[in-house]
């Protein structure tokens, strides 16, 4: 028996749609957005991640993705007192506050940054973590509970076509307003658990019943089967974190080299490489700072990257720069 034997391998779509750095990314959704716009962001990129932090469910990312379209700015009436902070149901509670003022403006500076972004989008990567939601009698489907009491909220099971006819409608309204954008979809790997593991089957289910019916509906709509190789091809808990359930960041590496496989061409592929082993470099921590070794060293680096930002313009190391001069 071959390696190959112990393994089930996952197809990589043949697909029209490419990542390059001429490109304008936007991430949407639950933590699989969250974990490959990193990537791409720290690659250098033109990636905007989670304007409205993780979200998981596709009401709340569609909620999210028509406000960025409109950029209707939040008032301090759609936000929420709990526990002595401010938040929106429609954010993650990276965007909450001591006061209403600062929420508010913490929120609509990342809609407004997003809005401008999502105008000029080349791609936009959408992300379904589950399909289960929890409605507030005044605010309706939430994207974040922000810890309140769970008699707050009505649970319930998202049906195929409920969530079908938003987004049929929401890339209606992106083909308008983006006429030349690509989407693409994605289910998250990581198991609700507190769901129970049958609910989160379901969950799972209805969401890629959705992406399915979308495909084959809209040619300007793809998959990533990011699902697919962290749950069958890496189908071991040594690819998990502690709690059994998010992925480690070496299957968080294996997912990204997939993902630039299959929307970057050679080019860009060697350009990642060479910024990260520019990264990797940065981080070099030296025994002795003062050494003439070490300062031939930072002078390699800088001259390595003057001279890739010379190759391509958009590329900008100023953050390496300093960090590599840090004492």
């Amino acid at each position: 028996m071959t390696d190959e034997s112990f393994f089930t391998r996952v197809s990589l779509p043949k697909t029209t749609v490419s990542v390059n750095y001429n490109f304008s990314i936007l991430m949407a959704g639950s933590c699989f957005s969250q974990y490959i716009g990193e990537r791409l962001a720290q690659a250098k990129f033109n990636a905007t991640v989670n304007p409205n932090g993780i979200i998981y469910n596709p009401i709340s990312i569609a909620n999210s993705l028509n406000r960025l379209l409109t950029n209707k700015l939040y008032t301090e009436k759609e936000l929420f007192c709990y526990d002595k902070k401010w938040f929106s149901f429609d954010h993650h509670g990276n965007y909450s506050a001591k006061d209403a003022t600062s929420c508010t403006e913490k929120i609509n500076e990342s809609l407004t940054g997003a809005h401008h972004h999502i105008k000029k989008s080349n791609v936009i990567f959408i992300t379904f973590g589950s399909a289960w939601v929890y409605e507030h009698p005044e605010f309706g489907v939430v994207a974040n509970c922000h810890k309140l009491p769970g008699k707050e909220f009505k649970k319930k099971l998202l049906s195929v076509k409920e969530v079908l006819d938003l987004y049929q409608d929401l890339i209606v309204s992106l083909k308008a307003n983006c006429p030349t954008t690509e989407i693409v979809f994605t289910v998250s790997p990581v198991r609700h658990v507190k769901d129970g593991l049958h609910e989160n089957n379901l969950s799972k289910a209805v969401l890629h019943l959705v992406v399915k019916n979308l495909v084959e509906q809209h040619t300007n709509c793809h998959y990533f089967p990011a699902y697919e190789i962290v749950i069958d091809e890496l189908r071991d808990y040594r690819f998990f974190k502690d709690d059994l359930v998010h992925p480690t960041d070496m299957a968080i590496s294996y997912v990204w080299e997939k993902f630039i496989k299959t929307y970057c061409d050679e080019n860009v592929q060697e350009l990642i490489a060479e910024v990260k082993k520019i990264q990797q470099a940065v981080q070099h921590k030296p025994f002795d700072y003062e050494s003439d070794a070490h300062q031939e060293f930072i002078k390699k680096q800088i001259n390595l990257m003057e001279e890739l930002t010379k190759q391509h313009p958009f590329l900008d190391f100023s953050t390496e720069k300093e960090q590599i001069q840090q004492h």
